[in-house]
């Protein structure tokens, strides 16, 4: 509210002793330019500059450091679970070489091979999101009741994230049995059965 000198002294007449507060707000299309020239005015000493412009970009520029440490974390893990699986599924599908020998030989067809393969994936998959699934709702509950007293919403599952999580954890998985595979269809039976172990 913007008034004259003399309806300001009236208004603050019946209040008691002090130096009167008040503040004014300004909107400029040159926010820095603007708070230079409060700067260089004599007056400043009695005077409280705050720039929303600067705090609102110094909070984003905050929020990118955090994003960019916290989404790297994320692919690292990410990353260090995607070999660690196709690590494990590789050395399950190398030590099982003389059985998958042993079953060809007595005449599985690579199509019933295929099959099995595709069964063994599925099985896999299915154990991981029975297993992880649960655990992880379990963890965002936790999240959720711990920030309860600092945040006030609502506990929603985001379902479109966990349908990609798990489709995604599936084609992790049949990716790194078709790896697998693809080497042991090289393998000749006769040199797979004669093996003892690995």
């Amino acid at each position: 509210m913007i008034v004259s000198p003399v309806v300001f002294e009236e208004i603050i007449a019946g209040k008691e002793e002090g130096e009167p507060g008040y503040g004014l707000f300004l909107q400029t299309d040159d926010p820095v330019a603007t708070q230079d020239q409060l700067d260089s005015m004599d007056d400043t000493a009695s005077m409280s500059i705050h720039n929303s412009f600067l705090s609102r970009q110094a909070d984003e520029n905050m929020m990118k450091i955090l994003s960019i440490f916290v989404y790297g974390f994320i692919t690292l893990i990410t990353l260090i679970s995607i070999a660690n699986i196709f690590n494990t599924i590789s050395t399950s599908i190398a030590l099982r070489k003389r059985e998958f020998a042993m079953l060809k030989s007595v005449g599985m067809t690579p199509k019933s091979f295929n099959k099995m393969i595709y069964f063994e994936s599925i099985f896999y998959g299915l154990k991981s999101t029975l297993y992880g699934l649960p655990i992880s709702i379990a963890i965002m509950y936790y999240i959720y009741y711990t920030n309860q007293n600092t945040f006030s919403y609502a506990f929603e599952l985001p379902w479109v994230n966990i349908v990609i999580v798990v489709f995604a954890v599936f084609m992790i998985v049949g990716a790194a049995m078709l790896y697998s595979m693809s080497k042991v269809k090289k393998e000749n039976i006769i040199d797979a059965l004669k093996q003892e172990n690995i």
